[in-house]
Order: C-alpha cells, then structure tokens, then sequence
C-alpha cells in the first residue's frame, strides 16, 4: 500500500488540502504501478494507511474517475482504470497522429534554447544499452523520452491532449505481457526517432515516430484477451 511522510499527512491538513493530498498520493501510486490496472482500491486499508476519513478519499476518487486513472463501480467502489482491446487500439491510432506532429516539432524547434542539451542529456539516460529491463525500468524510460518530445515541441494544447490519453496507465497495463524482442524493436525506433530530432529534420522525425507507434499498435493487436478488460 502506499506509506505517509513521518513529519506530515493528510489529516493534518485542511479538508481541500486534504483531498489535494490524497489524490497525488493515488495518482503518483498509480503512476508508478504501485497499484495495477483492474485492481480494487480497498477504502478501509486506505483510509487507515493515509490517516483520513471516508469524506475526503471517496472526493479523491471522483477527482482520480475525472482524470480517466479510475472507474467508479456501483457496490464495488473505484478500482484502477483498465482498457479494453479496442480502448487500447484507438488510443494508439490517436497517439501515432499526436506524438508524430510533436517529434516535428522537435525537431524544428531542437537549436532554439537549450532544446538540444535537454534532449541529449535525456537521451544519455534512455538509450539502448544493450542490457534487459526490468519491465517497469523500460515503461519509465519510455515515459521520459516521449514526455521530453513533446515538451520541446512547445505546443501546450498538443501536451494538454497528449496527458488526457493517460498513456503511463495504458503502458502499464500491457507492459507485462511485452517479450523482450519488442522491446528491442521499441529502443531501435526511439534511435532513428532521436537522430532525425538531433539532425533537425522534421519530416523524417515524424515518419520515424509514426512507424515506431504503428509498431506498437500492430503488436498490441497480437496480444491475448488476459491482457484487456473485456469488451
């Protein structure tokens, strides 16, 4: 479950607070797979786990079923949000459109402030070294590496869009099932992704990222029922 910082917690705060509070404690727990797609969020181990009360968590909970990180079941309560095959599939089809027209735009963008150390000190930390991951490792250098594309995009409303598809969530869920030759094909594409970013050509960075998604979205299909909610 999740630990509370000995020096402060949720209780000893003001209600807003409060639920403030323990809707970034769900969301970084979430975020990190300290909590699993389709899993049940027990309210008694909760409350007794942050030390709050009923009122502020099932507020959090709301928050969490708006943000897309939770579903609000009736006679079952909120459990972590899990896609189904064709969920998935549709995402994936958006996020080749989006994330290819943020590889663009960053590689346009790469010489203007220091867009170019960013992206080469992350991509120090990410690229390929030749050595399995440990499946969360993978997802969280993957999360980076995307997140920092768009980011020197600069195109905020293209962020904002790219956050609502909730992506660590999906690539948590079917991170699990992916053998490691598709991991391999996924640090080959974020190579050719990253040296047409750092030669400044947009075309051939979005071509890149496009071909590297589609990949994804072609595997995913592959993938057996277990891994999806029913439809």
């Amino acid at each position: 479950m999740l630990s509370t910082d000995s020096t402060a917690t949720a209780a000893d705060q003001p209600r807003g607070m409060t639920v403030d509070f323990v809707v970034e404690k769900l969301r970084q727990g979430i975020m990190e797979g300290r909590f699993v797609p389709g899993q049940r969020l027990i309210a008694r181990d909760l409350t007794d786990d942050i030390g709050i009360s009923r009122g502020p968590l099932r507020e959090a909970f709301r928050r969490l079923a708006a943000e897309g990180l939770v579903d609000l079941i009736p006679n079952r309560g909120a459990t972590i949000r899990r896609l189904s095959r064709k969920q998935i599939r549709d995402l994936f089809r958006i996020r080749e459109t989006l994330e290819g027209l943020a590889a663009r735009l960053a590689a346009e963008r790469i010489d203007e402030a220091d867009h170019r150390r960013l992206f080469t000190e992350v991509w120090e930390q990410v690229r390929p070294t030749g050595r399995e991951l440990p499946w969360r490792v993978f997802i969280e250098r993957n999360r980076l590496y995307h997140r920092t594309i768009v980011a020197i995009g600069g195109n905020d409303q293209l962020m904002d869009l790219i956050q609502q598809l909730q992506l660590p969530l999906v690539m948590l869920q079917i991170g699990q099932a992916m053998p490691m030759e598709n991991a391999e094909f996924s640090h080959q594409d974020h190579i050719h992704v990253a040296e047409a970013i750092l030669a400044g050509d947009p075309d051939r960075a979005e071509a890149a990222m496009r071909t590297h998604l589609r990949r994804s979205h072609d595997w995913i299909v592959t993938l057996p029922d277990s891994a999806f909610r029913p439809d």
